[in-house]
């Protein structure tokens, strides 16, 4: 059977707030899953228009326990001075790496910062300086970066999602996080199916047994409706795709996912696995969060 996420009853379970920030909409948060809580950080807009991420920590799936007044980052580079978003975020070496984008007039790029798990858990917001991750790319619209969790042949692995020629899903390799070579495309948009438009990486891949997993996010060019599906990657060579779901996991069916800012929408960033389910946070219409889950073991071959 094709696997479908089953979402919370508690959904939305992030919405905007008065506060100035975040009052038109929030969405598409990174997750960390941390001293047995799950903390969101999550792409905001206010008055102003410019993108900002929020915080709010969760007691259990789906219900707010905390949620800060004012947000955690913001715009501080000249590459990013209207807006960061779509935050994507790896814990390795006892550091959190976020992959974000960010925007400059019209033009979109990819960006990372760091910060120290205990910082983060103790909530004092001491990011590393914000950096492009590939400047070379002049002139190229980038997004969906995302990081694996762990070296693979002693290397970082990055995917992201140029936007030059197809909207293509690629991938990159650095030994430093700072230079990357090797770019190959792994994935592509699938002619009259439900991402035949553009498609990108949800959240950072989730090692399997025998492959890693990766949720992405699909584009049909009809109805411009957000979906989401998945591929299994070979464990070794993660550049070799070795499945491709036919039908999508997650589509627009609830009011406050069909109805928003950008409707038709449910575009994702991150997740938790606990006890063998997973558990795929993701924004809704581009203005409200939700939660939607499915057995680990249900994403293999069929």
């Amino acid at each position: 059977m094709p696997v479908r996420l089953q979402r919370s009853p508690n959904n939305p379970i992030l919405k905007p707030t008065s506060n100035w920030w975040e009052n038109k909409l929030v969405c598409n948060p990174a997750v960390v899953a941390a001293d047995g809580l799950i903390h969101l950080i999550y792409t905001a807009k206010g008055e102003d228009d410019i993108a900002r991420f929020g915080y709010a920590r969760l007691r259990g799936i789906d219900e707010v326990d905390e949620r800060l007044p004012y947000p955690i980052f913001q715009p501080e580079e000249w590459f990013e001075i209207h807006g960061v978003e779509d935050p994507r975020i790896t814990i390795m070496d006892d550091e959190l790496i976020m992959f974000y984008a960010c925007k400059e007039r019209d033009m979109a790029r990819i960006a990372v910062s760091t910060i120290k798990i205990t910082e983060f858990t103790q909530e004092r917001w001491s990011w590393s300086r914000h950096r492009l991750l590939l400047p070379v790319l002049v002139g190229v619209h980038n997004r969906n970066a995302v990081l694996f969790p762990r070296r693979i042949n002693g290397r970082y692995v990055m995917l992201h999602r140029p936007m030059w020629m197809s909207e293509n899903i690629w991938i990159s390799y650095s030994y430093d996080l700072k230079h990357w070579y090797n770019h190959k495309v792994i994935l592509e948009p699938r002619a009259g199916s439900w991402d035949d438009a553009k498609i990108g990486a949800a959240g950072p891949p989730i090692e399997l047994e025998d492959s890693w997993l990766l949720i992405y996010h699909g584009v049909e060019a009809s109805t411009w409706t957000y979906r989401l599906g998945y591929v299994l990657l070979d464990k070794e060579r993660p550049d070799k795709v070795i499945y491709r779901c036919d039908e999508p996991i997650l589509e627009p069916e609830a009011p406050y996912e069909k109805n928003g800012v950008t409707p038709n929408v449910v575009f994702s960033c991150g997740h938790a696995v606990i006890e063998d389910t997973l558990y795929v946070y993701y924004g809704a219409a581009d203005t409200v969060i939700g939660v939607a889950k499915a057995p680990l073991k249900d994403f293999t071959y069929h």
